[in-house]
C-alpha cells in the first residue's frame, strides 16, 4: 500500500526531530526542553530580568511580528533597543518545502508602535553593515531559516557579541542553521544551552573559545 505524502512527510519530520534530539544530547548533554517556543522565550525572559541589563535586541527575520510582540509585550525585558531585519518580501529562495516568496508580508515591516523599534527593511548582507553596534547586553533572534543571510549576520556580530549574551536560532534543527551553529557559534564561543524545543535551541555566550 502506497503511503500519502502528508503520512510520509509525518516520518520524516519525526525521524528529522529525533536525529535533532540525538545531536543535541550528544553535543552538550541533558539539556531543558521546552513543548513551544513561548515557554521557551519565557526562560530567556527570566535569564534576562536576572541579569539585570540593559539589552538591544537583533531580530533576523522578522515576518508579519509575532516575536517583535511578544518580547515587546514582556515587563521587565530590559530591552532599550529593537531592530528588525527582513527583506518583507518573503524568502529570496525555496526552503525546505516552502518556495521562494515564502512569509511575504508584500514589503512592508508589522505596525508596532514602539519608539524602540527600528526596521532595516531589505537584505541582511546589505542592511546590517549600515548599523552602528551599540555596548549593550544583546539578545540576538535568528529566524532567517537560510545559511547564507544567517551566516553572514554572524560573522558580522561575533566580534561584538560578549560574555551573557543570548543566542536564539528558531531553526536550529535544520541543516541551515545548524551549520551555522556547528561551524561558528560552537567555534567562537563556549556556550550554556538555555533550553532547546523540537525545532530551536537559545545559548547563553560565555568565555570566547580562542
Amino acid at each position: 500500500m502506497r503511503k500519502k505524502p502528508g503520512i510520509q512527510r509525518r516520518v520524516h519530520l519525526l525521524a528529522e526531530r529525533a536525529e535533532w534530539i540525538a545531536w543535541v544530547e550528544t553535543s552538550f548533554g541533558p539539556v531543558n526542553y521546552y513543548w513551544s517556543r513561548e515557554k521557551l522565550w519565557n526562560q530567556i525572559h527570566k535569564l534576562i530580568r536576572v541579569q539585570q541589563n540593559p539589552r538591544t535586541v537583533l531580530e533576523f527575520g522578522v515576518a508579519w511580528g509575532y516575536a517583535t510582540n511578544y518580547w515587546l509585550s514582556k515587563n521587565g525585558s530590559g530591552i532599550q533597543l529593537w531592530h528588525g531585519f527582513d527583506r518583507f518580501t518573503g524568502l529570496p529562495r525555496s526552503w525546505r518545502d516552502l518556495d521562494a516568496g515564502a512569509f511575504d508580508a508584500e514589503g512592508s515591516p508589522p505596525n508596532i508602535i514602539d519608539p524602540r523599534v527600528v526596521w532595516h527593511i531589505g537584505d541582511v548582507e546589505e542592511q546590517l553593515p549600515l548599523l552602528t553596534i551599540d555596548n549593550n547586553s544583546k539578545l540576538i533572534l535568528f529566524d532567517l531559516d537560510l545559511f547564507e543571510p544567517t551566516e553572514f549576520a554572524w560573522l558580522h556580530l561575533r566580534k561584538s557579541l560578549n560574555r551573557g549574551d543570548i543566542v536564539y536560532f528558531d531553526e536550529g534543527f535544520d541543516i541551515d542553521e545548524r551549520k551555522v551553529i556547528e561551524d561558528y557559534v560552537l567555534q567562537d564561543f563556549q556556550v550554556t544551552v538555555i533550553g532547546i524545543t523540537n525545532t530551536a535551541i537559545a545559548f547563553l555566550l560565555n568565555e570566547r573559545a580562542h
